[in-house]
């Protein structure tokens, strides 16, 4: 790519809900004078357990820069495996995990993100098949910084590819290739009418997303405890063997365990060092 922001469709922007694939996607309107080329695609697949602002910025930038965004979710009551929702029908209850997780013998997990897969890669994927049809090989355009090293290196192994669902298609990372790095993402949305209203990086991503940090999640569960309560609900339900599969992660304690916890101990000041914000998946996920 000679200008990065340029994309030649068939392509597809992945937009997360966050403030870099949405920076990235301003750059890549601007670069187009300010509307998509036909071929190129906005998608931002819903897992149901976004927090509410995190959907109301997608609907704001939509509006604001004047794009379409396909809002997307798996469901297994359709062949194609997927549905094409909006901001006020999009599903804010988990109902599209919970669909993922009934078709499963164990729950996600940092060494199979079956969600990230299923509701986010595959989904996207399901949807560019309507699109363009099975032959078509869409590239996939994803909002990861040139100070993500790890994770770009990750994005672009053929081999990861395979093991996510990506089936080694055809990945563009222009923030990356342009030197994007935070501070540019953050500079430029101090400057905008509007921003993203969380009340900081532990709220990004799913609420309780298993690939936070303990202290995140402990964090998430003193703000919302009614939101976290989801994530124990979903541990407690019984799934293949006895006592397999049935915690999002075996290195820390379960939703339910953490919780009891958090309402036994004060607060504690938070350090931001134990957020552990780069822990997001690859895909689509935080960026």
């Amino acid at each position: 790519m000679t200008e990065p922001f340029r994309i030649t469709g068939p392509a597809i922007i992945s937009f997360s809900g966050g403030r870099t694939s949405a920076y990235m996607l301003w750059r890549i309107l601007q670069a187009h004078g300010g509307a998509l080329p036909d071929e190129v695609a906005v998608c931002f697949a819903n897992t149901g357990r976004e927090m509410p602002a995190t959907l109301d910025f997608v609907n704001e930038c939509a509006t604001a820069w004047g794009v379409h965004v396909t809002w997307l979710e798996f469901t297994a009551r359709r062949p194609d495996g997927f549905q094409v929702v909006s901001h006020n029908s999009a599903s804010r209850a988990g109902e599209p995990f919970e669909a993922l997780m009934a078709t499963q013998p164990a729950l996600p997990n940092p060494v199979q993100r079956s969600c990230t897969a299923q509701m986010k890669i595959r989904t996207i994927h399901r949807w560019s098949i309507v699109r363009w049809g099975k032959k078509a090989r869409p590239w996939q355009v994803i909002g990861l910084r040139a100070d993500e090293p790890r994770r770009v290196e990750r994005a672009l192994d053929p081999e990861r590819q395979k093991k996510g669902g990506r089936e080694a298609r055809n990945i563009l990372l222009p923030l990356n290739a342009a030197g994007i790095t935070k501070a540019d993402v953050l500079a430029f949305w101090r400057a905008q009418p509007f921003d993203l209203r969380l009340a900081g990086p532990w709220e990004g991503n799913c609420d309780g997303c298993f690939l936070k940090s303990r202290a995140s999640i402990m964090r998430m569960m003193r703000d919302h405890p009614e939101r976290m309560t989801w994530w124990a609900e979903m541990e407690a339900v019984p799934r293949g063997a006895v006592g397999h599969g049935r915690t999002f992660r075996k290195d820390r304690e379960p939703y339910a365990q953490l919780a009891d916890l958090v309402r036994r101990t004060p607060m504690l000041p938070m350090d931001e060092t134990m957020i552990e914000e780069g822990q997001a998946c690859d895909w689509g996920c935080g960026a």
